[in-house]
């Protein structure tokens, strides 16, 4: 007798096929269901090898996200029934993703499974086909291009923009490449060289030549590959003295009283028509943190930018400015621009590694955490309590099988939210996170934008209309410190769900919003993309409802108590979905419930939390009576992560028959199939399953 466990590919009958085309670096698949199957096709999962998802579209109800950066989802309200097809369109870092992608009905039944290369639309012939990457053959190779300094969203300006012959200038600049080395050009003479610092900004003062004429003229910037970047302006004759006696100017300063870590300070005053200044900031030790100079234009006028450093400690600072005869000085505060403040001992963390987070924040509010990692998927959520004397603080654990990437670390407290970027295997880079302070608004209310990216970096923000069309767009500049707050107003907006989206670069976040909605959604379905969960688990959340509603989710354990409420809108296909809920670390075993409630709408579904250490299995008919040539699908969890499993096939004396090893999740679960021969003997068996966690069984019968 042979008896033989094979991968889920084998034996299958394929009833979804799937073709690919890519053109312009977008690559369009359709999923066919065959007319011959007798299931729906509810959900389609793809894995790109070797590359990444950039984004999706979708269509006929469908939606998606992405469980990795290789890894998206696709589920349906609208199943695919026998003899139809859908499309989807995918934007990956590849000129032609190789895919691989499974079909399943509504009770998550295998339908299809397969790997696809997506061919360009108009390949070439055999021999005039080369590989990716590689130049044909003879070909010179071509060689690495050395990475720019001047980027695409750097900015220089001149300050004052009109110099005089021998006057100084300030040289300001941002989002330059980190410490890169540049060249200021006067038209085609070179007048300074410097380097950006390490945020890639710079602040420096350059002298125009005596010899300059005047006119119009081009500043340029140079990095070391000849980019360059012009800011054109005008040279003004230098001030000529009145009645031939130079006119005194009184020695002032002005600078804003209250100044924040990140802000972007003026200081400014007059003094004598072309006079140099000297200006330095003290602290409240009167020792100076920094000096540079000034110089007053024809009319006596002089203004300066400057920095305030992010680290910057708070209380008073002096300006302090001096023209060689005189001397005047002003002072101001540096205070916080938010309450709330988190941070972590270090950058940089490695799976296993315990992540401590502390911070201050107004006393006696809670404090709320949600650190989620590079694919989106949240990975640690806690209500803190705040003590009396603001102090927070809380830890969390990093999985021996955590994704490896950038983790955003998020606090809020009222409308206060500020966030934090750590690193798991590797060094953390910025992400550009917003947050809108309300899912729905009303046309009175001004919405509150909460950024936070690259310090100095400038953004641009365009709303889209319910009917996909632009509404409005401006750009939004953050500081130094990497936040800035922006707020606009509704009051030509229709009732309907808007856009927001944020880019710079490759960088985009998009957050939806609504104007108007009311509750009151109709008739309220309700789903999750599985019934049985573990602590730590996130929940995928759709539903059906009427369209162009709100509607209220919530999360309560088995003792009745709600651990989370939030909520979200149907959109004009009458689809609502929520990727924000979890089960906590120390969610209990038992039966929880999953509300949607929408003014006296309501829809109420129960699901399983099952402890981690219970090792289980389960076949997938019940009773579990199989004929020769069926399909077994056998599955469990609790087996522990990412370790191996052996499954036996047991005969009435506990006789091995045949013995398979596969491997389980990161989370414990596993699952495989068997084909049963056509010549298997009829009787009863067991399967039993074998791994760190323990052993259990469970009965099988052969016809």
């Amino acid at each position: 007798m042979v008896v033989a466990f094979l991968p889920a590919a084998h034996g299958l009958p394929q009833m979804a096929t799937v073709t690919a085309t890519t053109e312009g670096g977008k690559t369009m698949l359709q999923l066919t269901n065959s007319p011959s199957s007798t299931s729906d096709i509810s959900s389609f999962t793809l894995e790109i090898k070797n590359g990444n998802f950039e984004s999706f579209t979708l269509q006929n109800g469908w939606v998606g996200k992405k469980t990795s950066p290789t890894t998206i989802a696709f589920l349906s309200s609208n199943p695919i029934k026998p003899g139809e097809s859908t499309t989807f369109y995918l934007t990956t870092d590849q000129a032609a993703p190789d895919l691989a992608w499974t079909a399943s009905d509504q009770d998550n039944n295998q339908v299809g499974l397969g790997e696809i290369g997506a061919p360009t639309q108009q390949p070439s012939s055999p021999s005039n086909q080369t590989s990716p990457g590689n130049p044909p053959p003879g070909a010179p190779q071509e060689q690495p291009k050395p990475n720019p300094g001047i980027l695409d969203m750097s900015t220089f300006r001149i300050i004052p923009s009109t110099p005089a012959p021998g006057f100084d200038v300030r040289v300001v600049g941002q989002s330059f490449a980190s410490a890169t080395p540049l060249s200021l050009y006067l038209g085609d003479q070179q007048i300074d060289t410097f380097s950006s610092d390490n945020n890639g900004n710079f602040v420096v003062t350059a002298t125009i030549p005596q010899s300059q004429q005047t006119g119009s003229v081009n500043f340029v910037l140079k990095d070391r590959e000849n980019n360059e970047k012009t800011f054109t302006t005008t040279i003004q004759p230098a001030p000529q003295p009145r009645g031939g006696t130079p006119q005194s100017i009184p020695l002032t300063v002005n600078v804003d009283p209250v100044l924040h870590p990140g802000d972007t300070g003026t200081i400014s005053g007059t003094s004598d028509a072309g006079s140099t200044v000297t200006i330095s900031i003290l602290d409240s030790n009167s020792t100076s943190i920094t000096t540079f100079t000034a110089t007053a234009d024809k009319d006596g006028n002089y203004i300066v930018s400057q920095p305030i450093p992010t680290d910057r400690p708070f209380g008073k600072y002096t300006v302090s400015v001096s023209n060689g005869k005189d001397q005047v000085s002003k002072e101001y505060s540096v205070t916080s621009s938010h309450s709330l403040i988190i941070q972590t001992s270090q950058k940089r963390y490695n799976p296993g590694d315990t992540v401590v987070i502390n911070g201050t924040s107004i006393s006696n509010e809670p404090v709320s955490i949600v650190v989620t990692d590079q694919t989106g998927n949240q990975v640690y959520a806690k209500d803190l309590n705040v003590t009396a004397s603001g102090k927070i603080s809380t830890s969390f654990p990093i999985s021996n099988s955590a994704i490896i990437g950038t983790y955003t670390i998020t606090a809020s407290q009222g409308s206060d939210q500020v966030s934090t970027n750590i690193g798991v295997g590797v060094d953390p880079v910025q992400i550009l996170v917003a947050h809108l302070d309300k899912l729905n608004y009303q046309v009175t209310d001004r919405p509150q934008l909460s950024v936070s990216g690259t310090p100095g970096s400038t953004l641009n923000l365009v709303i889209i209309d319910p009917s996909d069309k632009e509404k409005f767009s401006d750009t939004v500049l953050l500081g130094q410190d990497g936040f800035a707050t922006y707020s606009f107003n509704l009051t030509s907006y229709t009732p309907g769900i808007y856009s927001l989206a944020l880019t710079r670069g490759n960088d985009k976040v998009v957050k939806d919003f609504a104007v108007g909605l009311e509750t009151g959604c109709g008739q309220i379905s309700l789903r999750t993309v599985k019934d049985t969960y573990f602590p730590g688990d996130n929940i995928l959340i759709f539903g059906n409802a009427n369209p162009d509603c709100i509607i209220q989710i919530g999360l309560t354990d088995p003792t009745g108590v709600q651990t989370k409420s939030e909520q979200e809108f149907v959109d004009k296909s009458g689809i609502f979905s929520a990727f924000d809920f979890r089960i906590p670390d120390n969610g209990a075993a038992g039966t929880w419930k999953l509300d949607a409630t929408s003014g006296i709408d309501h829809k109420s579904i129960p699901i399983v939390v099952k402890s981690e250490s219970e090792l289980t299995v389960q076949l997938d008919k019940s009773p579990p009576v199989y004929s020769a040539g069926d399909i077994v699908k056998i599955s469990g969890s609790g087996a522990g992560q990412s370790v191996g499993v052996v499954i036996d096939l047991l005969d009435a004396s506990n006789k091995s028959l045949e013995t398979f090893q596969i491997q389980s999740t990161n989370r414990g679960d596993y699952s495989t199939e068997w084909l049963i021969p056509k010549t298997f003997s009829s009787g009863t068996f067991s399967i039993q399953v074998s791994c760190i966690a323990g052993k259990v069984s469970t009965p099988i019968t052969i016809q």
